[in-house]
C-alpha cells in the first residue's frame, strides 16, 4: 500500500493569513470569519475522517461547545474563526525556553475556568450521546470564539464507545496495569478514557501548566510509569471542587461524560455556559456560499510548476 503523499498549498490559501500547522493539516484565515483547514497528507485519511464525522454531527441539533463546519472539500475543510486556543492561551501565561515551561505568569480567573470545565464536560457529553468518543482531547483541540466559549474541534481521532483504545501521550491518555501481565494497556474508549483527559485539562486550566510539567517538577520522571501505578499530580479534592472533579477524573469515578457534565454545571462559574451560542442554518447558509464561490473560483487549485 502506498503511504500518503505529501501535497503543496494552493497559492490563494498560502497568501492567507497563517494560524497553524497541525499533523495533518495547515490552517489560514481566509476572510473575517472563515478559516481553512487544508489537508498535509493527501491519502493519509484524517481529514476524510474528520470530515466524516462533522457529516454526523450535522443529522443532529448542533452543541453549542461544539465547532461547527461551514463547507468541506476532499481535502479541505471551512471553519468559522476563533481566537484562540487552550494551547495558545496557556503557553501565553507562561514564560518559556523551548519546550519547558520556565514559569507561570499567570492563571485564567476562577470562574472562566468553572465554565470552561462545564463547557468541556458538556461537548465530550453530547458526543457520547452519539456513541462516540472524542478520542484527542488535549490543549490545541480545544478553541475559544469571541465571547471566551469553549469549542471543542478535530475529530480525526474520534471512535466508538467500546473499540479498543489507541492511546495517545501523556498526561492525556493513561496506560492501565493487565491485571496478569502487569504490562500497560489502553483499555477501551469510553467514559473512562474520555475523563482522565478531562481531568488533564482541567489541571492544565487550574494550574497554567501539564501535569508533572511544573518547573520545579524534575524533567526526569518517568510520567507514563507515575500514571499507570496511578501517582497522579497533588490536588486538593478535600477542600477544592474543581480538584475534586480532577482526582476523580483521574481514578474513573464517573460512569458516564453525561454524569460528569451534570456535576460540572453546579460550578459557580457555569452558570454563565448558557450564553453560549451556535450558529443559525440561515448563517451557515451564507457562509457555505460563500466558501462555495471560493472554491468554484478555484481557491483550492494548486499552481502548475
Amino acid at each position: 500500500m502506498s503511504g500518503p503523499i505529501v501535497v503543496r498549498l494552493p497559492r490563494r490559501i498560502s497568501k492567507s493569513r497563517f494560524l497553524s500547522m497541525g499533523a495533518i493539516s495547515w490552517v489560514y484565515r481566509i476572510t473575517e470569519s472563515i478559516v481553512v483547514k487544508y489537508s498535509r497528507d493527501i491519502g493519509a485519511g484524517e481529514i476524510e475522517r474528520d470530515n466524516a464525522i462533522y457529516d454526523i454531527f450535522e443529522q443532529y441539533t448542533p452543541c453549542p461547545y461544539v465547532i461547527q463546519s461551514f463547507y468541506r472539500t476532499a481535502n479541505a475543510n471551512f471553519l468559522p474563526f476563533m481566537l484562540a486556543s487552550l494551547d495558545t492561551r496557556l503557553k501565553r501565561n507562561q514564560r518559556r525556553e523551548k519546550h519547558k515551561v520556565l514559569q507561570v505568569l499567570r492563571i485564567e480567573e476562577r470562574h472562566l475556568i468553572e465554565r470552561w470545565a462545564a463547557e468541556l464536560c458538556a461537548a465530550v457529553a453530547w458526543i457520547e450521546s452519539l456513541g462516540l468518543v472524542h478520542g484527542d482531547l488535549r490543549p490545541p483541540n480545544i478553541l475559544f470564539d469571541e465571547q471566551d466559549h469553549l469549542k471543542l474541534t478535530d475529530f480525526d481521532c474520534v471512535a466508538r464507545i467500546g473499540d479498543a483504545s489507541s492511546g495517545n501521550a501523556p498526561p492525556w491518555a493513561r496506560l492501565y496495569p493487565d491485571p496478569l501481565t502487569g504490562k500497560g494497556r489502553w483499555g477501551l474508549y469510553g467514559p473512562k478514557t474520555e475523563q482522565f483527559a478531562i481531568g488533564s485539562l482541567l489541571y492544565c486550566m487550574t494550574r497554567g501548566h501539564e501535569p508533572y510539567g511544573h518547573p520545579d517538577d524534575n524533567p526526569e520522571l518517568d510520567v507514563v510509569r507515575l500514571f499507570k501505578e496511578g501517582v497522579f499530580p497533588r490536588v486538593y479534592a478535600e477542600s477544592d471542587e474543581l480538584d475534586r472533579i480532577i482526582n476523580r477524573c483521574w481514578t474513573g469515578y464517573y460512569e458516564s461524560i453525561k454524569d460528569l457534565a451534570e456535576v460540572a454545571t453546579h460550578l459557580p462559574g457555569a452558570k454563565d455556559m448558557g450564553t453560549a451560542t451556535t450558529f443559525s442554518a440561515e448563517y451557515c447558509a451564507q457562509k457555505r456560499n460563500e466558501c462555495c464561490q471560493l472554491v468554484r473560483e478555484g481557491f483550492l487549485e494548486i499552481d502548475d510548476v
